[in-house]
């Protein structure tokens, strides 16, 4: 039904896209370089508009209910999921004819855009003149066929064989948009082992980005009963390993150890945020190479972080900042920290240092900025100086 009902606004979508275009051409001036969106990923599109400051503006068309931010230049905030998707089919057109006449360069998070068909605004992105920058974070270009085929060879268990999840039509839908990035998009990022997927083209490694004010203040914290204190917050429990952990859990507390479980899940990340606070393990995900939005929050609250992310994707310079823990190594790895706590502040001190000097706003704002000017995104860097 709703592939019928894209159909039906597509040619709707394509007048309003080039009938705002002409009148918006006689309106505006560029004022600024970059457009960030369309949708909110971890707070992705947040974090990066606001790193470049008054060189971009934020779009915002769905809500995440782990991350609200409600601080774009524009949204859509409608709750009703059937109003916002109509709201959007006009709205999104329009919001593209006229930022398209104020900015250089669009950076897409995720595989949607302004239209229903990425080809359109892509074709009338190039016919502009615009530069288009890709950054995949996940789902949104991962090949669960390839994924499978890798994971075979390689004798691993991942969640891709527990969810329930249509992979014939995500094939279709990630050849697509990894075709429309190979076609279109001036650069791509990506993370072509945990992302494996049909982009043929050079991509790089994207960066994340937190709040600075998370690095502010932190302390690692000993409770006056030195219990410690051990918490995991999945978004998505199958994703994350969540019955991984449940086992490694209850074998520790049946062999008589002393810790405070805290599991957190359908919370916020404000919530979660404050629970980190005066934690001292957070068992991230065991199926992943890269550690996601929440390992970096989890370090930079100063956690020794247990997960399977894989050092070689990420600038550690040697560092072992987290654990590396595979699914089948979670009670060992765990046992490890509760029978040794000295390791434990190790850990969270190695890993805060390594979040503060990656992924501190000014850190992440000069590698997208050395890296546009690289690969000609953008001729002047000055501009973007503080």
């Amino acid at each position: 039904m709703k592939k019928i009902v894209d159909r039906f606004f597509m040619p709707i979508q394509y007048v309003i896209l080039y009938s705002f275009n002409f009148i918006f051409s006689f309106k505006y001036k560029p004022s600024y370089s970059f457009v960030i969106g369309v949708e909110e990923i971890a707070n992705c599109t947040y974090y990066l508009n606001r790193a470049f400051k008054n060189k971009s503006v934020s779009v915002n068309f769905t809500t995440n209910k782990f991350y609200k931010s409600n601080k774009y230049d524009y949204s859509i905030s409608i709750e009703n999921r059937y109003l916002a998707y109509f709201a959007r089919m006009f709205y999104g057109p329009y919001l593209l004819a006229k930022l398209s006449n104020q900015a250089d360069v669009f950076i897409y998070f995720w595989w949607t855009g302004f239209c229903n068909d990425r080809e359109i605004e892509y074709k009338f992105l190039k016919y502009k003149k615009k530069k288009i920058v890709c950054i995949f974070v996940g789902d949104d270009i991962r090949s669960r066929k390839l994924l499978k085929e890798r994971l075979v060879k390689e004798n691993l268990d991942s969640y891709v064989y527990y969810d329930n999840y249509d992979v014939d039509k995500n094939e279709m839908r990630v050849k697509k948009v990894a075709f429309l990035s190979d076609t279109y998009a001036d650069l791509a990022f990506s993370v072509k082992k945990s992302q494996v997927s049909y982009l043929e083209h050079y991509v790089n490694t994207f960066m994340y980005m937190i709040d600075d004010n998370l690095l502010d203040n932190c302390k690692f914290v000993v409770n006056d009963n030195k219990r410690i204190k051990i918490v995991h917050a999945p978004s998505n429990p199958i994703l994350k390993g969540t019955p991984l952990v449940k086992a490694a859990i209850k074998k520790l507390e049946l062999e008589g150890y002393n810790f405070e479980y805290i599991e957190l899940i359908n919370k916020s990340n404000a919530e979660v945020l404050s629970i980190l606070n005066d934690s001292n393990i957070v068992l991230n995900q065991f199926y992943a190479d890269m550690p996601g939005v929440f390992g970096i929050e989890a370090m930079a609250k100063k956690n020794a972080v247990l997960m399977s992310a894989d050092y070689d994707n990420l600038p550690t310079n040697g560092q072992k900042p987290w654990i590396r823990t595979q699914y089948w190594e979670v009670y060992d790895n765990l046992k490890y920290l509760l029978d040794n706590p000295e390791i434990i502040r190790e850990y969270a001190d190695a890993g805060y240092e390594f979040v503060k000097h990656n992924y501190a706003e000014d850190k992440v704002r000069e590698f997208y900025i050395d890296t546009f000017y690289e690969h000609k995104i953008i001729d002047d860097k000055s501009i973007f100086k503080k």
